[in-house]
């Protein structure tokens, strides 16, 4: 009885232990799950917001481009002297003449409309003049467009056309004659297609003007009212659009997958928190039970030696039954002894798991010892095999300082000025930069030799950003093909440099052909659709051409046309 209570006593006190610690081993446990998740969804959340500021960033250059390009029409019609001609002596046979050069310039342009308002502000010509909503012979003198542009020679207007009642932007340049205003050329852009395109990404994105009032949007609803505030639970930014007062461009976008990210880290830790402290529970318990056993077993061994010497001395005093006691005492000696070398065998169990650790911290030293040794003896070359791996070490390290360099040159801001360029150092650059990925798709790789004294218009940095695009944008297409193969060829004519790149993979798609110097349009699960209408412009600035030749029946091919510089 004394026995049972001392084990029940010492089961009690682990028990209590336990629980303390349980507790203790939770409370942690659930601090670092909150601090996980506050770590991890912080995180996420920066990225997230890093992802919305680029996002941003080419939102607003793609519409700063697109009324970059419009906002140099009128400039140039204000100066064409068949404009001024007709402004002066407007008879119906040259305002019609104008009209329909209007017109031309207007698919050339792609913008909505273009009209020439007389200095009273009323059209005389028009791109849409064989149109039955004709602006020709409407009064526009009200509008700001034409009265600021009358004061101060240029003006832009966001508002509803009178005529089409669609949204637009008014873009207007007075014409001058004899330093007297005779007429404004205006230039109407709608931002239907830019504002569809939005409508199909995740973001919310909208432009407000200076009176803080949306209007580009992919929301009707929105247009010409107070924009809508973020929620708590939206990421935001707002840049400006250079070029148009008091224009921002707003990105919104929902922070739920930050919040998820958080959630799934600290359901991650919780679940291996709770299996950790299933197996701690698990081993606790086993050695509390081995321990009690052994407690048990100890007691009971104690129980039976006093038993064995109380039958010992009662045998002293009992001759006649001596040979029964005896026998009895054989066979109590006999339990003693299977049930110690019981206890010896439990033991002997309990402690292998606590060896095997120790047993195994002892090999890996000398294991380790003798690998580090091995490695010693394979590395003992002779002097010439030495002399070789240093070469071969200072050939790699300067192979490096170059890659280095050109990717430090190839990081460098551009200055944005056109220059005669070595066309032979721009290939260079370009190919080595894209060296891995053609090694690593093991590209049949075929390129020209280029004098180094040729040199065109355009600036290094700008003109291997090109060359590296379409590069890539070729190694990234003969992934799959069979025997991939990309060619880079010059062909030096007159003054025009024309570099080809060809590529033998499934081509370009037809649906992408004819979209595919439009922002946002790409077959790039992670791509956003801008390499190829930034490298458009790029060529552009330099005087050049971007193109893609469409009637090839294997691969792809586009071709870079540049200025030759003289040197």
């Amino acid at each position: 009885m004394t026995e049972s209570l001392f084990v029940f006593a010492a089961f009690a006190r682990l028990s209590r232990r336990i629980q303390a610690l349980s507790a203790l081993a939770a409370v942690v446990g659930l601090g670092l799950v909150v601090a996980t998740f506050h770590l991890v969804y912080n995180q996420a959340l920066e990225g997230l917001r890093q992802d919305v500021h680029t996002s941003a960033q080419l939102r607003a250059s793609a519409l700063q481009s697109e009324i970059d390009k419009q906002r140099a029409v009128p400039a140039v019609l204000a100066a064409d002297s068949d404009v001024r001609a007709a402004l002066e002596s407007p008879d119906p046979v040259r305002l019609n003449g104008i009209s329909a050069k209007l017109e031309n310039l207007r698919h050339e342009t792609h913008g909505a409309v273009i009209y020439l308002l007389d200095k009273k502000g009323v059209a005389v010509a028009a791109s849409n003049w064989t149109q039955p909503e004709s602006f020709v012979g409407s009064s526009y003198g009200f509008r700001r467009y034409f009265t600021d542009a009358v004061r101060q020679t240029e003006a832009a207007e966001f508002a509803l056309g009178t005529v089409s009642h669609r949204p637009g932007l008014f873009l207007s340049h007075s014409v001058v004659a004899d330093r007297h205003v005779i007429g404004v050329v205006v230039v109407k852009l709608e931002f239907d297609a830019l504002e569809t395109d939005w409508s199909r990404l995740r973001d919310t994105a909208f432009v407000t003007n200076s009176d803080h009032k949306v209007i580009v949007t992919a929301h009707d609803a929105w247009r010409f009212k107070s924009p809508p505030v973020a929620a708590p639970d939206q990421v935001s930014q707002a840049l400006d659009i250079k070029g148009m007062n008091g224009w921002q461009l707003h990105v919104y976008r929902s922070a739920e997958a930050a919040r998820a990210a958080g959630l799934a880290a600290s359901a991650i830790l919780l679940l291996l928190e709770v299996l950790l402290a299933g197996a701690i529970v698990w081993t606790l318990r086993r050695r509390q039970n081995l321990r009690l056993k052994a407690q048990s077993d100890q007691a009971y061994l104690t129980r039976l030696e006093r038993d064995v010497g109380e039958r010992t001395h009662a045998l002293r005093y009992a001759n006649d039954k001596l040979s029964e006691e005896i026998e009895e005492r054989r066979n109590a000696q006999a339990r003693l002894n299977a049930l110690q070398a019981d206890l010896v065998q439990a033991n002997k169990l309990a402690q292998l798991g606590q060896i095997t650790a120790g047993v195994a911290h002892e090999i890996n030293q000398p294991l380790a010892t003798i690998r580090a040794l091995a490695d010693n003896a394979l590395s003992g070359l002779k002097p010439a095999g030495i002399k070789a791996n240093l070469e071969t070490i200072v050939r790699m390290s300067d192979r490096i300082g170059h890659i280095t360099g050109e990717l430090r040159a190839f990081s460098r801001k551009a200055t944005g000025e056109s220059q005669p360029t070595s066309l032979s150092e721009a290939v260079e650059g370009s190919i080595l930069l894209t060296h891995s990925r053609l090694k690593s798709h093991k590209v049949r790789f075929q390129r020209p030799k280029i004098d180094a004294g040729l040199r065109v218009w355009g600036e290094r940095v700008r003109l291997e950003q090109v060359l590296v695009n379409l590069l890539q944008n070729a190694f990234e297409a003969v992934e799959t093909a069979a025997n991939p193969s990309v060619t880079l060829r010059l062909e030096d004519q007159e003054d025009i440099v024309r570099l080809i790149v060809e590529d033998n993979g499934p081509g370009l798609p037809d649906a992408i052909k004819t979209a595919l110097f439009i922002p946002f349009k790409t077959t790039k699960p992670k791509g956003l659709g801008l390499g190829l209408v930034i490298a458009r412009d790029i060529v552009s600035d330099f005087g050049g051409e971007l193109m893609a030749d469409i009637d090839v029946t294997i691969g792809a091919r586009f071709i870079v046309s540049l200025r030759k510089a003289s040197t």
